[in-house]
């Protein structure tokens, strides 16, 4: 019963837990020697992750194909490009530039689905949108580090392309064959899975945190204005995606929102560690704190367009 319990806090307050990542990482700076293992955690994640999600949703996108294409692109290339170029007027230094545009352009986070489902969204909707950003970010993400940043910094573009392939679709097509040849043991470990990925995404965070130890302890300020710096971002995801699209159903609008404003920083943080500037890594790790608090102006946010006259969308 006591881990009944247990299992069931974690559930609860599994946004919170992530966050101790930070604060975990900085007490034990030790964790910086699993570093090397990041990506296969990762990965592990991910694997996770998707069994608690249906590949065959995508099939809900055949009626709404042209706006969840408008999604998609709207999503992966038009916000990062944006993000890109209100950083760059800012003349800010470039692991800054370059950390939130792989922020802006990383795939709509898993847990977005079951935020959606808080929300009052489209839960099938957004899972639609999860698992379509995911297949096409290992062609956005080197494509707009390639056509914006090349002159800038110096990364290997197929490489990047292959980490992304390896991360997204080996777990995913290890959910699905998991969930068709051990279908009894996954629908089990599936009812555990959150506790599961909110443990290995604490670590995740720990490992990261550890790895700027130095750094954060140096700059504590620098270190709460680059978590602060997020929060605007988050709150223009949230805004703009879903009065982008007026003309949907609401309940899809909330999706629409929800899935770019929680989206898979995790993946970014992995990404950054490998193949960026590791401060770039650190500012991605912090921008995670204010992730797991964006669903309260989330919830307040749609709660106010619910009780405005004319925002309902199309039917």
């Amino acid at each position: 019963m006591c881990m009944e319990q247990f299992t069931k806090f974690i559930e609860k307050n599994s946004s919170f837990i992530i966050s101790l990542g930070i604060p975990l990482g900085l007490l034990f700076p030790q964790f910086s020697i699993f570093k090397p293992y990041l990506t296969p955690l990762l990965i592990l994640i991910l694997f996770f992750t998707f069994l608690r999600i249906d590949i065959k949703d995508i099939l809900v996108v055949t009626k709404r194909i042209r706006l969840v294409s408008a999604v998609v692109i709207v999503d992966l290339l038009m916000i990062p490009m944006f993000v890109f170029a209100v950083f760059k007027i800012l003349k800010v230094e470039n692991y800054i530039l370059t950390a939130f545009l792989l922020f802006s352009s990383v795939p709509g986070g898993v847990a977005s689905a079951s935020i959606t489902d808080i929300l009052d969204g489209d839960t099938l909707f957004s899972t639609a949108i999860i698992i379509l950003t995911h297949i096409f970010a290992p062609i956005t993400v080197p494509f707009l580090f390639y056509i914006l940043l090349r002159r800038v910094i110096k990364i290997d573009y197929l490489n990047t392309a292959i980490t992304l392939v390896k991360l997204i679709f080996i777990p995913l097509l290890m959910g699905e064959i998991s969930k068709k040849v051990l279908k009894n043991t996954i629908e089990k470990i599936s009812s555990k899975s959150k506790v599961i990925t909110t443990t290995l995404i604490l670590l995740l965070g720990a490992i990261v945190t550890a790895v700027n130890y130095n750094y954060i302890m140096a700059h504590p300020l620098n270190a709460l204005k680059l978590t602060l710096i997020s929060i605007p971002i988050y709150m223009f995801f949230l805004i703009f995606t879903f009065y982008l699209f007026r003309d949907a159903p609401l309940k899809e609008r909330i999706s629409i929102s929800t899935t770019k404003t929680f989206m898979n920083a995790t993946i970014a943080v992995v990404l950054a560690i490998n193949f960026l500037d590791t401060k770039s890594s650190l500012v991605l790790t912090l921008a995670q704190i204010p992730w797991s608090l964006m669903v309260f102006p989330a919830q307040i946010f749609v709660r106010l367009n619910k009780n405005t006259p004319g925002v309902s969308g199309g039917k």
